[in-house]
């Protein structure tokens, strides 16, 4: 009797655990993408598109502005084109930085917007052909935010959204400067109100991990010198026209202020760059520390072939010193006994010939020695004869 009731207590375990385990599984998304679209990126992977955006558009806003500067003769507008690459390209990634990636990207294209009805009129008096490329490259700057939008929102047709951007953009001109410029929390919610749908926040998914504090430092180490050395160039033509305009000192002693803002939040950033630089130095130590195991067992190994192939080595002169020695002692035994037998075969003519000379000076000695006796005979019967 008690297994029945027990049933559907495990169906609802196994519906549960198989809900749970889909949730699990489901790749994290924002609060704003759910109201954008249906589109399957996940926040790791837009945010990771966005920062690349916030690396490459500030950087094509500093080549039109410089564009416009070089091909001018007006001092003016040089200055407003310093003045509009030194508000524009901080404040476009300080938008393009913002945790949530979609309201980066709308705000960046509302930015981006609001450049395009300001930039004529700081350019004003400019060529044509300059004025039209900086355009071009604005035109190029929204289309690279537009196909991140696309993406997201799983959709080819932008005309609404451009138009409310535009919109918003012409609303709300940017005037001073660009960092203190209204905010586009309106827009934003505007854009993102197209689902009905239930919310799921993920503030957690939200907070900047130690990659995005990676390529803000990367970043930040790469511009934030340019950008100083544009606040300063800002700073010296302001205050070279100082003794026209006092207002003038006042707005260049602002832009110093700025310039300090933008130092202190880098000397912020640097601050947690000691606990990056240990991480990394651990890495690295491991490693080498790898490297240097995998080497010292490979030099192990060549040095045990080596003295292997020595001992080899080894061997096979020996035996070939020996090999030598004995061919060697083997020549030097039949060259010994043939000098021996030339030696012997001169010394038994020597001593043949000495002989037959002692033999004929016996017989020489021999005959004189007759002689003498004849001699002395002869003499000695000759005085007898002639003693009576």
């Amino acid at each position: 009797m008690s297994p029945a009731p027990r049933s559907p207590r495990r169906v609802l375990v196994a519906v549960l655990t198989a809900l749970l385990t889909g949730c699990a599984i489901t790749a994290p998304r924002t609060e704003l993408q759910e109201r954008v679209g249906r589109s399957d990126l996940d926040v790791g992977t837009l945010r990771i598109r966005v920062r690349d955006l916030a690396r490459r558009l500030p950087g094509m806003l500093e080549v039109l502005a410089e564009d416009i500067a070089t091909h001018t003769d007006s001092a003016p507008v040089r200055r407003a084109m310093l003045e509009f690459k030194t508000n524009a390209v901080p404040t476009l990634q300080a938008a393009l930085f913002q945790p949530d990636p979609v309201a980066a990207l709308v705000d960046a294209w509302a930015l981006v917007a609001q450049l395009q009805d300001l930039l004529p009129k700081r350019a004003a008096g400019v060529s044509p052909e300059v004025l039209a490329r900086a355009r071009d490259g604005l035109r190029q700057v929204e289309a690279e935010l537009e196909a991140q939008w696309k993406e997201l929102a799983d959709t080819d047709d932008l005309s609404q959204v451009r138009e409310r951007v535009h919109q918003w953009a012409s609303e709300h001109p940017l005037e001073g400067h660009a960092y203190a410029r209204e905010s586009t929390v309106p827009l934003l919610a505007g854009l993102t109100d197209q689902s009905q749908q239930r919310l799921t926040r993920r503030a957690a998914t939200l907070m900047e991990d130690t990659r995005d504090l990676t390529a803000r430092l990367d970043l930040y180490a790469g511009s934030l010198p340019r950008q100083a050395r544009w606040q300063a160039e800002l700073a010296a033509t302001q205050m070279f026209s100082a003794a026209l305009d006092a207002p003038a000192l006042r707005t260049a002693l602002g832009d110093l202020d700025r310039t300090v803002d933008i130092l202190d939040r880098f000397g912020g950033l640097a601050a947690n760059t000691p606990a990056l630089v240990a991480r990394e130095r651990a890495a690295v130590l491991d490693a080498l520390e790898r490297e240097r195991l995998a080497l010292q067992g490979f030099v192990s190994s060549e040095r045990q072939a080596v003295l292997a192939s020595m001992g080899q080595e080894r061997a096979a002169v020996v035996e070939a010193l020996h090999a030598e020695r004995v061919a060697t002692l083997q020549q030097v035994d039949g060259l010994a006994g043939g000098w021996v037998d030339h030696a012997f075969d001169r010394a038994t003519r020597l001593v043949d010939r000495v002989f037959l000379w002692l033999l004929g000076l016996a017989l020489l000695t021999l005959v004189g020695g007759l002689l003498i006796a004849a001699v002395v005979t002869r003499a000695g019967r000759a005085s007898r004869k002639i003693a009576p």
